[in-house]
């Protein structure tokens, strides 16, 4: 039995396929569209390519769970649900084959989209993003077979909100939590910030009383922080995104207040629920500085964020909750531990021959003990290189499927790295490092939240040097476990890099340029590579060299690429503060 479940929007449409209750693939639409987080867009790409992995049509399919209850957001939004225009909007009619659809509440989603990847026989559950049809925290207790709802929050209260809005005041967009997260470390948390923690609970002290519409409460919320920024909070006026640093105590300042609203969350669902272990769920839980002191807190004896724990991630869960239900196996036990992040369609070697050569470049053939070789000595040699290499990862993380690799050792890297990716120069970057060394590189065992790269861990003082480029100025670094079970040609690169200079890890950030998605297909790869300074791109077992390739071939074959994978800059509006939160409702969709 095939499940399809889908994210339909207003961001980070997404696409997966369950088989018999076994993940088969997924695919987020905006590594199809080229248009990062695909604001409004069908997840139609994401749901051609996933079925297309699996050799299946719509007509195959028994069900498709949508992570969204949308009847009701439509109500609560204040829109009549035309169940016509959303299907067509949906899925290609496919000859009258539209398999029957299924609407999951968003939070609910998100839960089980955690839950049953956790391998846990039960666990406290919390949800923590910016909304949901009508709220924006969950806490529940899971088990094999349940999810029981013990408390929510309704969207006034929203943390996920609240980090964004910070984030625009600092200077950045609504979209960089990540950014502010980074530029935290650099300040004191020395500033008043109105968000509390409280007993069971927290507030946003002095808040007005929340307007009737779930749609206004983004709009009221940001309304109020901006008018207590401005009055209480050096310097005074909104952020100057050329000036950062200026606003380096005031990130602090709002990461030590959601961390605390989390650690007292944390409590409260470890005395409600009684469970030993918690999964983390919503865009909230991509805050990595955050992950990591919950996890030193020693409130939980383990902790467990999915890959893709923001909205790109609610199909997994609502096909999960399909298939159970329809399947009968809803109290069969959990479903298996997700030990890895490469669930997007591969690449053939078919398709990497021809994309080579439509973008008229030349590349070495090897076999993979010679490209892992020779990429070694790149990085060795202090070159950047550009990995694409097997089935894409998931989520905002790369795992060394779609990542730029350096040498960890120099911290001119960091600067030399972020200016290659048009990111800020102070923003940290991650290293990818070998299990086997793990605990001569961190003061913490290995665990879960590291294998997604979803934990921020302090550094032994004896690693630092190894890892110049990825300690942050706190003297912690964002690692990925590399497990050789689980990515052994990662693995081997490694390794292969630890024999040349005696350190077992990478410096690991995501393959792509501002603005843009992660690399998808060959085409994506030879666009982005041609258009950079990376010197070296591995593309399965070829190997292109920028030594190799003049300057008119090369900018030929980046017109070439970009013209058949770019499908235009990442939008900076703010869904969810607009006249429609619904994706199908808005023109030109």
């Amino acid at each position: 039995m095939y499940i399809l479940g889908v994210n339909t929007g207003p961001h980070d449409s997404s696409a997966c396929l369950l088989k018999d209750g076994e993940l088969l693939v997924m695919a987020e639409q905006e590594r199809l569209s080229r248009r990062k987080r695909a604001f409004g867009e069908s997840p139609r790409k994401a749901v051609a390519a996933c079925l297309r992995a699996a050799d299946i049509s719509l007509s195959d399919v028994a069900e498709t769970a949508v992570g969204w209850d949308v009847p009701l957001l439509s109500e609560v939004e204040g829109a009549p649900f035309d169940a016509a225009r959303f299907h067509e909007w949906l899925l290609p009619d496919d000859g009258g084959n539209r398999p029957p659809t299924r609407f999951v509440p968003h939070h609910m989603a998100h839960a089980a989209s955690a839950l049953w990847t956790s391998g846990f026989e039960d666990a406290a559950i919390l949800v923590l993003d910016g909304r949901g049809e009508c709220r924006s925290t969950t806490l529940a207790r899971g088990s094999a077979g349940k999810i029981e709802v013990v408390r929510d929050w309704d969207t006034s209260l929203s943390l996920g909100n609240f980090y964004s809005i910070a984030a625009q005041w600092a200077g950045f967009t609504m979209w960089d939590a990540g950014k502010l997260m980074g530029l935290a470390s650099y300040g004191r948390p020395d500033q008043v910030i109105p968000l509390m923690a409280a007993e069971d609970d927290y507030t946003f002290p002095g808040a007005p009383a929340p307007r009737r519409r779930p749609a206004q409460h983004y709009l009221q919320l940001h309304d109020f922080l901006y008018e207590y920024f401005g009055k209480n909070n050096y310097p005074y006026a909104e952020g100057d995104r050329n000036e950062p640093m200026a606003h380096a105590s005031f990130a602090a300042s709002v990461q030590a207040a959601l961390e605390d609203v989390m650690l007292e969350l944390a409590r409260f669902a470890r005395r409600r629920t009684g469970a030993d272990r918690l999964v983390l769920a919503g865009g909230v839980a991509l805050n990595c500085a955050a992950n990591g002191r919950l996890l030193r807190s020693g409130i939980f004896s383990d902790i467990y964020v999915p890959p893709v724990p923001h909205d790109a991630g609610v199909g997994l869960g609502a096909a999960l909750l399909a298939d159970r239900e329809l399947s009968g196996r809803g109290d069969a036990g959990p479903a298996h531990r997700m030990r890895h992040a490469y669930w997007g369609p591969g690449i053939t070697a078919e398709e990497i021959a021809s994309s080579i050569r439509d973008a008229g470049l030349s590349a070495l053939h090897l076999s993979t003990e010679d490209v892992i070789a020779r990429t070694a000595a790149h990085l060795a040699a202090g070159r950047l290189v550009a990995w694409c290499a097997g089935r894409g990862e998931v989520g905002q993380r790369a795992l060394g499927a779609r990542s730029i690799l350096c040498d960890p050792r120099h911290r001119s890297a960091v600067a030399r790295l972020n200016s290659v990716k048009g990111r800020e120069i102070w923003r940290p970057l991650a290293p990818s490092v070998m299990e086997e060394y793990w605990s001569a590189m961190f003061e913490t065992a290995p665990f879960a939240l590291c294998e997604f790269m979803l934990a921020a861990v302090p550094v032994r003082g004896a690693a630092q040097r190894m890892l110049a480029a990825a300690v942050h100025v706190d003297g912690t670094a964002r690692p990925h476990l590399v497990r050789r079970s689980v990515n052994e040609r990662f693995w081997s690169l490694i390794d292969a890099f630890r024999r040349l200079t005696g350190v077992p890890a990478v410096l690991n950030t995501s393959f792509n340029l501002a603005d843009e998605p992660v690399v998808f297909s060959p085409d994506d790869a030879i666009a982005t590579f041609v258009r950079s300074d990376i010197e070296v791109l591995v593309l399965g077992d070829c190997l292109l060299e920028k030594a190799c390739v003049d300057e008119p071939v090369r900018d030929q074959a980046g017109r070439r690429a970009a013209r058949g994978t770019r499908g235009g800059r990442a939008v900076r509006g703010a869904p969810g503060a607009s006249s429609s939160f619904l994706p199908w409702e808005a023109a030109g969709n």
